[in-house]
């Protein structure tokens, strides 16, 4: 390893190909001026609570590199600058200020000085103004009570992808790195936090305190962060001797104890694995009550969401102590990857994301074993990988990027999801050492540096021996995965040869065999494959990269069955052939087939027969197979086609539904029969998981059976003065089902449970459940309270949305309220995150599955343009074309007939 960090990497070592798309894309970006390098930041910031304004006194240390320039451009948004002052230490005379220009557009400000700037290192200082905003980036101010209900402000940054420019001037790009020292002029009674340790504290007039902050490593822009309000925190220490702390608002610390254990057991894991210590002295983690994403990954503070960080360890579901170890473990690893090490512009965000995404997974089934995350993986960011990247509207992993503003619509399942699914399938090609090695190599040799894929490629490559660049690139560049059959096969009791070939996988059937833009040019990728039998799978992955490709698999008996893409390893639908399924149908059932598999047939029949390459019968045949299945993992693929088939045999209607609903009502009671409504002592996190599964399925099959809703509404009244009679787990299910049949009061009771807790966990299962209501008047309530009332934080405030629009006539009606509210919703976000647009969007059309309606959609948005959304917009209404044309198979199937059920 040490001989390999001696080496630099030249051209000839890359994928050719690759180097010269990435090369292209990069004179193409839309960027600063290379001439003014800023190499520190010396912020000292002073936030004004009442005003909602702060202050901020700014030194950056620049190298002028070239000469003939007599202007600065900086980013900048939304900040008022006062005074600038450039200073040439070895110029007896420096250029004064001219003027100021701002280019509200390109979100920049630029000094013009009245002569050239010295070629050289200088010190540019500016004075200016900016805005503690509402709208969850930047610098921006957020709503908490404390543990008296006390009405409290804190204030906190959120500066990626492009939002350092609102609260400093900088050169906002992930490629242009510097060292930060932050300084925070505040209340006495308050308390600041940033990236770095503090170094001191001293009292000033007007009862305020100046911390300082050390100074921080080489970063980027949008890894700085800051915090500052009332906090209370717990601490703990990793064997590597970092200090680990949570923050939360005053009174919660204990809700902080659970991700505090993961952070110190993440944090020594990835110590250990990536052979690469973390580089800071301190780690803290802290609760933001208002909050857009999930978390962020600031180099050394992390901020979170409420309740992907704050849960009560007694109360908490299993799904909930899962997500916040999944959180802190992807937020955790981004202190490598990502921070440590930066891509070179936003194109490569997946080298960020999606190696997050993996290692979330890798380090939480190493410190939860019990958590068989990766059984998860298969129906979790797998399967919402391959439902998205089966779509025309699609895009590459690798994706160009001119004005960086076009990144906020590649914060995806592609960039997440698919992105892991390509590390996966580098861990299965070279082996876990290779694999590790590789890593560590990556990471040593682009210390505090900025990196494009190919860089990563090359050192899995150097210490595998095998050319992963060449492997991977048609994964990175190019939209899309493959869809393979079975062209022809020969079975003989000791071996099965068969030939397989690679095409398209589209969700709307076209069954493409060509690049759009690439005429008579094959799409074909390269497939690590795993295969499996009754008593053996492969020990390592056969690569198909052949178009049409022959492989012979060893059996223990004529009656043997044989699984292609055992594991899901490789990103790919397969269809197994008429005589396979019909072998490996018995293993579904008496349990042979691992779990994994077992819901990836499922999975694999559903998106075949709704792409038109597979029938619907043999869905239903899968399913069928499943009525006995006791797994979590394949109840979640269970689920995933019971719930999508209800939704279009309900939009069918008449008996075939009505048969549809009783044939899944009957598997879910026969589940609810197994798993129960009350835990078990030996009740494993599965069998949590697993009640949670089944019993969700209640409100959609079951919510009008008389013991169902007797059981529910005995939970429900009691819960008021023994919560303990309705868990966590299925808290949101319970209140839909008696929403469902109910009226007025128990809306209201569902209702004031939001008011009656600060805590957002307990708050989202009023936000999840309340547009269960059958009352159409009530429903619109939902969507008002959710709008207009102010009491939904604007971090939260689609759920309510996506409870409404969960029923057919819930969503026409939130579609319609959208449609009228639409300038209200527009201007309520126009600063916020383009993902709280992209819920609203879903949530109010996510039940539409007819071709009209798409149709419908895409002329409201012409009209009426969300450019920042559009990506989410088209691939929502392929997605209901696609239905549709499913719909019309369905209408022509055997499914319509009445002894289809009966038999």
């Amino acid at each position: 390893l040490d001989n390999l960090l001696q080496r630099k990497t030249s051209v000839a070592e890359l994928d050719f190909e690759t180097y010269q798309k990435e090369k292209m894309l990069e004179t193409d970006r839309v960027t600063l001026s290379k001439a003014i390098e800023p190499t520190h930041y010396s912020l000292e910031l002073s936030p004004d609570f009442t005003t909602l304004e702060f202050g901020c006194l700014e030194n950056i240390n620049i190298t002028v590199k070239e000469s003939g320039i007599s202007e600065i451009t900086l980013h900048s948004k939304e900040i008022n600058v006062l005074e600038v002052l450039f200073k040439n230490a070895g110029s007896e005379k420096n250029p004064t200020l001219e003027s100021i220009s701002y280019n509200m557009k390109l979100t920049t400000v630029t000094f013009i000085f009245d002569g050239e700037l010295p070629v050289g290192e200088a010190v540019l200082t500016c004075k200016f103004k900016g805005i503690l905003n509402g709208d969850m980036s930047g610098f921006y101010k957020s709503n908490y009570s404390d543990a008296d209900g006390n009405k409290k402000v804190m204030a906190s940054t959120q500066f990626e992808a492009l939002d350092a420019r609102r609260a400093f001037l900088c050169v906002d790009e992930p490629g242009v790195k510097a060292t930060f020292t932050v300084c925070l002029i505040i209340l006495a009674h308050h308390t600041a936090v940033s990236n770095m340790p503090e170094v001191s504290c001293a009292h000033v007039p007007g009862g305020k305190k100046k911390v300082v902050f050390d100074i921080s490593p080489k970063m980027s822009t949008y890894l700085l962060a800051w915090a500052v309000g009332e906090f209370d925190f717990l601490q703990a220490t990793t064997k590597g001797g970092v200090a680990l702390r949570v923050f939360c608002p005053p009174g919660r610390a204990q809700q902080g104890a659970f991700a505090l254990d993961a952070g110190v057991r993440a944090l020594d894991f990835y110590d250990d694995f990536f052979q690469v210590p973390y580089p800071l002295p301190k780690m803290d983690m802290m609760c933001i009550t208002e909050f857009a994403a999930g978390a962020m990954e600031n180099w050394g503070l992390v901020t979170y969401r409420e309740v992907d960080l704050m849960i009560d360890s007694e109360k908490a579901s299993s799904q909930q102590k899962q997500r916040v170890a999944i959180v802190v473990a992807h937020e955790l690893a981004h202190q490598w990857f990502g921070n440590l090490v930066t891509m070179e512009w936003w194109d490569g965000l997946w080298l960020n994301e999606g190696f997050a995404a993996f290692m979330e997974h890798f380090c939480v089934d190493a410190l939860y074993p019990e958590y068989k995350i990766w059984e998860q993986y298969t129906t979790d960011a797998y399967g919402a990988a391959q439902k998205l990247d089966a779509l025309r509207t699609s895009h590459s992993i690798i994706v160009p990027i001119k004005h960086a503003e076009e990144v906020e619509q590649v914060f995806d399942a592609i960039s997440y999801c698919k992105g892991s699914t390509v590390v996966n399938m580098v861990l299965a090609v070279i082996g876990k050492e290779h694999f590790r090695s590789g890593l560590s190599l990556y990471m040593k040799r682009h210390a505090y540096g900025n990196t494009e894929t190919v860089d990563l490629w090359n050192s899995w490559s150097e210490v595998s021996g095998q050319n992963i660049a060449e492997l991977m690139d048609m994964w990175t560049n190019r939209m899309g995965y493959p869809y393979l059959t079975v062209v022809s096969e020969a079975w003989t009791p000791t071996s099965v040869e068969m030939t397989l070939k690679q095409d398209w996988f589209l969700a709307d059937g076209s069954g493409a065999t060509l690049l759009e833009g690439e005429e008579g040019k094959e799409i074909v990728w390269s497939v690590p494959l795993l295969f499996a039998s009754s008593e053996s799978v492969s020990n390592t992955a056969v690569i198909m990269n052949k178009k049409v490709q022959t492989f012979t698999i060893p059996l223990s008996g004529a009656g043997d069955w044989i699984k292609i893409n055992t594991g899901q390893y490789a990103l790919a639908r397969v269809a197994h052939s008429p005589e396979m399924t019909k072998r490996l149908l018995p293993a579904l059932a008496d349990k042979t087939l691992s779990s994994v598999d077992r819901a990836a047939l499922l999975s694999d029949a559903y998106a075949l027969a709704k792409a038109g390459n597979g029938s619907v019968e043999a869905v239903m045949d899968v399913v069928r197979s499943l009525v006995g299945e006791t797994n979590s993992t394949v109840w979640d693929g269970i689920s995933a086609v019971l719930g999508g088939m209800y939704v279009l045999l309900e939009h069918i209607g008449g008996s075939p539904f009505s048969h549809y609903k009783a044939f899944g009502k009957d598997i879910v009671l026969q589940a609810l029969g197994r798993v129960g409504w009350d835990s078990k002592p030996e009740d494993d996190h599965s069998a949590k998981l697993l009640r949670t599964t089944v019993i969700a399925l209640l409100s959609m099959f079951a919510s009008d059976d008389e013991a169902v809703l007797k059981e529910a509404r005995r939970r429900f009244d009691g819960h008021f003065t023994d919560p303990l009679l309705l868990p966590s787990e299925y808290k949101s299910t319970v209140y839909k089902i008696i929403l469902q049949n109910g009226g007025e009061k128990e809306y209201k009771q569902v209702k004031d449970t939001y008011y009656a807790t600060e805590d957002n966990v307990e708050r989202k299962y009023a936000m999840n459940s309340l547009g269960a209501i059958g009352i159409e008047s009530l429903k619109l309530a939902t969507l008002d309270w959710a709008v207009k009332s102010g009491d939904i934080k604007l971090q939260d405030f689609f759920y309510p949305i996506g409870a409404v629009g969960a029923s057919p006539a819930g969503c026409e009606l939130a579609w319609k309220y959208l449609k009228e509210n639409f300038s209200l919703i527009q201007n309520k976000l126009a600063k916020a995150s383009a993902s709280l647009m992209d819920a609203v969007v879903i949530y109010s059309t996510m039940r539409f599955c007819t071709a009209e309606k798409a149709t419908e959609i895409e002329a409201f948005f012409k009209a009426n343009p969300l450019p920042k959304s559009e990506r989410r917009i088209s691939q929502s209404v392929e997605s209901m074309r696609s239905t549709s044309a499913f719909i019309d198979r369905i209408k022509a199937s055997q499914l319509m007939s009445e002894t289809y059920w009966t038999k």
